[in-house]
């Protein structure tokens, strides 16, 4: 019995780093990383971007864009996409706002490697 609790707890141990090593695509790129990518300069860097879009003010369109993409392994931006809309020109500005932004690239076993990323980018009228 005693045995069987090593052997437990031992794969139990080695299953995150075997986790992490599977998860990745037909494309090399990861899904998962012991780090993953940041945002320079943090969520204040999407604020900092972000402009209203004027229709969707007009028609009161609050919400949530979720973005797709791959952070590189020298942190840029690469093939961003909306993966939920939101309409009223939020979508378009979510991927400009995208497309500006820095990252601190995602690192697996201490190598820099391309990382898929979902950014949420929430529109909220002010008042």
């Amino acid at each position: 019995m005693r045995v069987l609790k090593l052997f437990t707890l031992s794969a139990f141990l080695l299953s995150p780093s075997l986790v992490l090593a599977q998860q990745v695509d037909e494309n090399g790129i990861y899904l998962v990383a012991e780090k993953m990518p940041e945002i320079k300069g943090g969520a204040k860097s999407v604020v900092k971007h972000l402009k209203y879009p004027q229709q969707a003010k007009a028609l009161q369109v609050q919400g949530v864009v979720y973005v797709g993409f791959v952070v590189t392994d020298e942190g840029e931006v690469q093939d961003p996409k909306i993966l939920r809309p939101l309409g009223a020109g939020c979508n378009e500005e979510a991927l400009r706002v995208v497309n500006l932004l820095e990252f601190v690239p995602g690192y697996h076993q201490g190598k820099a490697v391309p990382v898929r990323f979902v950014l949420p980018i929430r529109f909220k009228l002010a008042g």
